[in-house]
């Protein structure tokens, strides 16, 4: 599923934040190599090792964010999406997505949560909770 097909029938509003680093922790890490000059490794399926990679390079196979390719700090379009996460529960939706500004090189992070999203872990705690709470009186008045 793509980001296009989770952004229809929006109950809420998309959060946004622009950084100057990534938001994932292990590009983060890559993004300070690439930017101090530093071997980043390479993506396995083109080698293996490392390797000095300017931001191109480094991007290169990542792809275009068709539902919002806008940067939030400069407004181009030239970006590319390197962090995309969804989960949907019981027709409920929550995406994040981050992309990278080639010509700018800032981050922008959009991210989506519905209302009354729940995790599974969540619903079923609540129902356990609800079903408990129910029958909680039946024991006290068979004592």
């Amino acid at each position: 599923m793509s980001l296009a097909d989770c952004t229809a029938n929006l109950r809420a509003p998309i959060a946004t934040r622009v950084a100057d680093k990534p938001t994932v922790r292990v590009h983060s890490v890559e993004w300070r190599k690439v930017q101090n000059g530093d071997p980043v490794e390479i993506n396995p399926s083109v080698g293996h090792g490392y390797r000095v990679m300017t931001v191109d390079e480094w991007s290169a196979r990542w792809k275009k964010n068709e539902a919002w390719p806008e940067c939030l700090q400069c407004g181009s379009k030239n970006t590319k999406e390197h962090h995309f996460t969804q989960t949907w529960c019981r027709g409920k939706k929550k995406w994040e997505s981050e992309c990278l500004c080639l010509d700018c090189h800032s981050f922008s992070f959009r991210s989506y949560c519905d209302p009354d999203f729940k995790t599974p872990e969540e619903y079923e705690k609540e129902r356990w909770q609800e079903m408990v709470k129910a029958e909680a009186p039946k024991a006290v008045a068979a004592n």
